[in-house]
């Protein structure tokens, strides 16, 4: 099991592993990952993206987005975490996440959040796991038309 900088070699599996976890219908909001690798790096932090492989096989990816454009916002950061569902609790999250939080740590960041649905045990059980703690959640008050 080897953590490494994303190449963009890795775009088809990151992918394929990202429209996986869109699957789910508890991992995000998207309907379905970036068309092409320049669009998903318009959305990422290219220096803190990671990819964990197993036998030349990618088994789970990490990345940090900016949440704003705000200069005091600088240090704060949103990751996005998946892992192939083959992969599943054997430990590629954490091994990800620990190469993850010394690199954004050592970049200066101080604060990296995630945004989970409720529904997502999985996703929460490992974020708890890593100490991050909830602050609030967010609801939906009135129906869109």
């Amino acid at each position: 099991m080897e953590v490494r900088n994303f190449k963009d070699t890795d775009w088809d599996q990151v992918k394929q592993i990202y429209q996986l976890g869109i699957d789910t219908g508890v991992a995000t909001f998207e309907v379905s990952p970036p068309e092409t690798l320049k669009d998903w790096k318009e959305k990422i932090l290219e220096e803190f993206t990671f990819v964990c492989e197993i036998d030349n096989v990618i088994s789970g990816w990490v990345t940090l987005s900016k949440v704003s454009n705000r200069c005091v916002y600088k240090g704060v950061g949103e990751i996005s975490i998946y892992i192939h569902p083959d992969y599943k609790r054997q430990k590629v999250g954490e091994k990800l996440y620990q190469n993850f939080e010394q690199c954004v740590r050592d970049a200066g960041y101080w604060t990296i959040q995630a945004q989970l649905f409720t529904e997502n045990i999985a996703s929460k059980s490992f974020f708890e796991s890593q100490e991050f703690r909830e602050v609030g959640i967010r609801k939906k008050n009135w129906s869109v038309k």
